[in-house]
């Protein structure tokens, strides 16, 4: 069967290139071409303008055609999963459904890693992970009945969730939202309302990414409503979303005030394996750092600086992309204070660790600080920020 084309493909082929012509066109090698193609890479945005120009596109229409792309290989990689591997060897052996409980505590406990692994390395090493475990699952799930199934369903529902997440992370949106709804599909077989909760919540955060307050406060309040456990951490992670909405809507005392109902139901741990249940990343100084991200969203920037920089050495280590972020969004209060050095020092901190864990989405968000700064290039701090994008001043 020949392989359909993906929306990229399609629209190089419709501007009259080859591969090989259009990766000559855009200075990169072809297979870098390939992989955009096959959704298993995307385009850096610094890379948008020249892209979209070349396909004789806008770049909001680009970042379409990328989503769709990536969308299409996330089904590819499911739906075509039985057809790349046909061979009985590279199957679970039929006894394998013998000791079904045995294998779900194990998946379980590898679940638990894989989250530590993501909140120290990010998705560059989780990821990978996350997609093969998912893949065990998937074998067990036909051969798998009863009670013993319903479990191994609930741990399908968790791993997709996982996988959105690590997704979005990566930028991959047309991913990240194919595998909420896989969560989303497997927690309702499955009766498991808090993974129905947290997919919600992962919606309601697309929203907010989104800048929609009103989407990010209807998802975020019907995440609250299919919660089983009250006073949690998952709790916790959805009332900092709808302040996150609130904080859009440009409502400060909402905001302050559901991030104070928070507070009492953070978590605890500091491992950051999530053994207190989803939402466990958020701890009382995630929370405050969660504040300061909103003092910026309200354009108060010299609250969010205070905020960041007396919460910030309360983060436990093992939440590095976390710091990342932290960083990032610390840069953009400076750039609102017209603190450009300081700025520029924050983005580099922020992109180091971005790079280092494989965060694209803290590495657009610092691309995009490179150009708030470009008027002050002459600044050594903003021009090493430059030096570190790869991006002329």
């Amino acid at each position: 069967m020949a392989r359909r084309e993906s929306p990229l493909t399609k629209l190089r082929r419709a501007a009259g290139y080859t591969q090989e012509s259009f990766a000559d066109k855009l200075h990169v090698d072809r297979r870098t071409v390939g992989r955009w193609e096959g959704g298993k890479a995307a385009p850096s945005p610094t890379m948008h303008p020249t892209l979209a120009l070349a396909l004789d596109i806008s770049p909001k229409e680009l970042i379409v055609v990328l989503d769709q792309t990536a969308a299409s290989a996330a089904r590819s990689h499911a739906l075509g999963a039985a057809d790349t591997e046909v061979t009985s060897s590279r199957r679970l052996p039929t006894g394998s459904v013998d000791h079904v409980d045995e294998l779900v505590a194990h998946l379980r406990e590898q679940w638990h890693v894989l989250v530590r692994a993501d909140n120290l390395l990010g998705p560059r090493r989780a990821l990978a992970g996350v997609l093969e475990q998912l893949g065990v699952i998937e074998e067990l799930l036909p051969v798998t009945k009863g009670v013993e199934r319903g479990e191994l369903v609930k741990l399908a529902a968790a791993y997709a969730e996982s996988a959105a997440w690590l997704y979005e992370d990566s930028d991959q949106m047309g991913k990240s939202v194919w595998w909420i709804d896989r969560a989303m599909a497997w927690s309702h077989e499955a009766d498991d309302r808090n993974i129905v909760a947290w997919s919600l919540f992962r919606r309601s955060q697309h929203a907010s990414a989104g800048r929609d307050a009103q989407g990010t406060l209807g998802l975020a309040a019907a995440a609250g409503r299919e919660t089983v456990e009250t006073a949690t951490p998952m709790c916790a992670a959805i009332l900092q979303e709808q302040a996150h909405g609130h904080a859009l809507a440009g409502d400060e005392n909402l905001m302050n005030r559901m991030l104070d109902t928070a507070q009492r139901f953070a978590a605890s741990e500091t491992s950051g394996d999530a053994r207190q249940g989803h939402g466990s990343f958020c701890t009382p100084p995630y929370l405050e750092l969660k504040r300061a991200q909103y003092f910026v969203v309200l354009r108060k920037p010299a609250r969010a600086v205070d905020l960041f920089e007396s919460v910030l050495p309360a983060l436990p280590p093992v939440y590095r992309r976390d710091r990342g972020v932290a960083y990032s969004r610390l840069a953009q209060a400076h750039v609102a204070m017209n603190h450009p050095d300081q700025a520029a020092a924050f983005g580099r901190k922020a992109l180091e660790i971005a790079r280092s864990v494989g965060s694209i989405r803290t590495e657009q968000e610092v691309s995009r600080l490179g150009g708030q700064l470009k008027r002050h290039k002459r600044i050594p701090d903003v021009q090493a920020l430059f030096d570190d994008l790869g991006v002329s001043a």
